[in-house]
């Protein structure tokens, strides 16, 4: 194989999660670059609207990942629209910055409904809709550094839900080998994204301090937060040729704080 054919989609069909903003708006434009025909799955009808208009032959779907029916009508759509699935990038999340003792069990639940039971039906219908089509296919987690190690305070609910994603991830896989379908995920760090913006304002508003780990001096062996892009650039690899023969792993793209 070339070397250029190893980043190379082309004839792909892939769905990205949380396509409307962030690192899943960077996963589109990267995907469609490398010649996928890409599924833009959000929530917000506004910034699937704004990302149409700035990457023409996407096909935009609104779905709140939460509500099962709403998922399953998604990606029966895929499937009618398109004919079939290769894979997908599940970006898709929420990361409300809430302090342990005070937060709520109804709280709680809502982060977990999108970010757990949101990837558990995203992930079972994506298995449904890649096995059929018999050529494998590739899912790769957005997943966190936070799942496997505390980053920033305030982070309790979504690190435990990452940790989920990370150890769905590795079931999975096990599960659909035989399909030939590898399921793979990143973990970031910090990444500059309107989300994490947003996150850092409203605990701001709340009376939260920015504070953790990841920002003590030297834990960023890199110095810096990641782009969006860098982490688009990883579900590249683990979505293409180039990592026909890794499934179940974790790739950390988080400037080296799990190592420092």
């Amino acid at each position: 194989m070339s070397l250029e054919r190893l980043l190379r989609l082309d004839g792909k069909v892939f769905a990205v999660t949380g396509a409307g903003q962030g690192i899943g708006r960077a996963v589109v434009r990267l995907f469609v670059e490398a010649g996928a025909r890409v599924a833009a799955i959000d929530i917000a009808a506004r910034g699937l609207e704004a990302l149409a208009a700035e990457v023409p032959g996407i096909t935009p779907y609104v779905c709140d990942i939460s509500a099962e029916p709403q998922v399953e009508d998604c990606f029966a759509r895929i499937l009618g629209d398109h004919g079939k699935l290769h894979g997908i990038v599940h970006a898709a999340a929420i990361f409300p910055k809430r302090a342990f003792v005070t937060m709520t069990a109804a709280q709680w639940d809502e982060l977990h409904a999108v970010n757990t039971r949101g990837s558990f039906l995203v992930l079972r219908e994506a298995v449904k809709a890649i096995r059929p089509g018999g050529e494998g296919g590739a899912i790769v987690n957005v997943s966190s550094a936070s799942g496997e190690r505390a980053l920033v305070h305030h982070n309790s609910a979504y690190g435990a839900s990452k940790a989920a994603l990370t150890n769905l991830t590795r079931s999975v896989a096990v599960e659909v080998g035989g399909d030939g379908i590898r399921v793979n995920a990143v973990l970031p760090g910090g990444v500059m994204t309107e989300g994490a913006a947003a996150a850092t304002a409203k605990m701001a508003a709340d009376g939260l301090a920015t504070t953790g780990p990841i920002m003590a001096p030297g834990r960023l062996p890199l110095g810096r937060a990641a782009q969006p892009e860098e982490i688009a650039a990883a579900c590249l690899f683990l979505a293409g040729p180039a990592s026909a023969y890794i499934t179940g792993q974790t790739l950390a793209v988080d400037g080296g704080f799990l190592v420092s």
